[in-house]
């Protein structure tokens, strides 16, 4: 999953964290017509961000408890072929599945706290100048 999803994730945190500093540089004028134009665009970028990250870190919260669910299925009491299948996907979930970004960062709500943390000390660096 990283190979083929992980170069379009890092494209994606990298969009968000260059557009939430420049977002929130244009909403640090603090003018009523900045905040009209970029506050909503601001919010809603930020939702994405946080939905993406949560579903990704539910995947991976997820896929853990699978290797319990799968062991715990009475596979003594099957027959070989089933007992096969089981094995099978026995093997497949042994090692959860962790989305990493470009092979740097992980996918998940870490990434998205340093994302919106590097942004906000951004914004307030900037409105203390």
């Amino acid at each position: 999953m990283s190979d083929v999803f992980g170069p379009m994730l890092f494209c994606y945190y990298v969009f968000h964290q260059t557009s939430g500093c420049l977002l929130l540089l244009e909403c640090s004028q603090m003018t009523a017509q900045a905040l009209i134009r970029f506050l909503p665009l601001t919010i809603i970028l930020t939702q994405q961000l946080i939905q993406l990250s949560i579903i990704f870190e539910l995947v991976g919260s997820e896929s853990e408890k699978l290797k319990d669910a799968v062991y715990g299925v009475p596979w003594e009491c099957m027959d070989v072929s089933n007992r096969k299948v089981v094995a099978f996907f026995l093997m497949n979930v042994q090692e959860p599945v962790h989305i990493k970004a470009l092979g740097v960062a992980n996918v998940g709500v870490t990434s998205m706290a340093a994302i919106l943390k590097t942004s906000l000390s951004y914004f307030t660096f900037l409105r203390s100048m």
